[in-house]
């Protein structure tokens, strides 16, 4: 026991976890001895110089105790600083029982794992920083299947122009999103960040007689090749199942 408080001291004072005060708040930073000697090795490759927000300390017990389960200590090396400061930053600011939370956890803990790390790319922490949770879980529902969507609009012929678009059949999964209503949005959002596409598959004119009255189309929503190297080093396989 008395090698263990050693340990966890020596950290402590080492710069990588210290006492401080996060961001000027007046409240201190938890001390080390806290976390738990089990995951003081984890801690290290973690926190680095990193500042942990007291009320984070919880969260990131759990976070370590994760890690340990899924990488044995044999395969765990020192993730990229870079990668590691986005991730921990973010991470104070999120319950566990947001998608983002898991997201980060994964990432960090592929980033951990030698046997992962070639997963994972710099760029991903940014990335599930910009994420909202309905954005996140779309990503995982794209992960099981795409998005197959029929669509028709009307032909305006003295303006030359489609116009009246709507939607006929749609497997997008928008009962399953906190604000569906954006779902535009977040479709707009996500292509932007090179994760996701929307091509035309078929079309076809649509006649009343001889004359053309509108255009029907079957259109699918799908990740990109980017966005699939995203999701495998950022969302678990189970997707966001949260343990109460």
């Amino acid at each position: 026991m008395k090698e263990e408080l050693e340990m966890v001291e020596k950290i402590s004072n080492s710069k990588i976890i210290e006492k401080i005060y996060d961001d000027g708040l007046s409240s201190p930073v938890v001390e080390v001895s806290k976390i738990g000697t089990d995951f003081v090795k984890s801690a290290r490759l973690i926190l680095a110089p990193l500042q942990i927000a007291a009320a984070f300390q919880d969260r990131f017990e759990i976070f370590l105790k994760n890690l340990n389960e899924k990488v044995a200590e044999e395969n765990q090396i020192q993730p990229p600083a870079e990668l590691t400061s986005v991730c921990i930053e973010r991470m104070k600011y999120i319950e566990l029982d947001n998608p983002l939370w898991k997201m980060f956890e994964e990432l960090l803990i592929n980033a951990v794992n030698k046997n992962s790390l070639s997963k994972v790319h710099p760029s991903f922490g940014q990335i599930i920083g910009q994420l909202s949770p309905d954005e996140a879980l779309l990503m995982y529902e794209l992960s099981k299947g795409d998005f197959e969507v029929s669509d028709q609009m009307d032909l305006n012929h003295q303006a030359n122009r489609f116009e009246n678009h709507r939607v006929l059949t749609s497997t997008i999964p928008k009962d399953k999103l906190s604000n569906p209503d954006a779902f535009e949005i977040y479709y707009a959002h996500l292509e932007s960040l090179s994760l996701i596409k929307w091509p035309v598959i078929h079309e076809e004119p649509v006649y009343a007689g001889e004359r053309q009255t509108g255009i029907r189309r079957n259109s699918r929503i799908l990740l990109t090749d980017f966005g699939k190297l995203f999701v495998a080093a950022c969302i678990p396989e189970s997707g966001f199942n949260f343990i109460s």
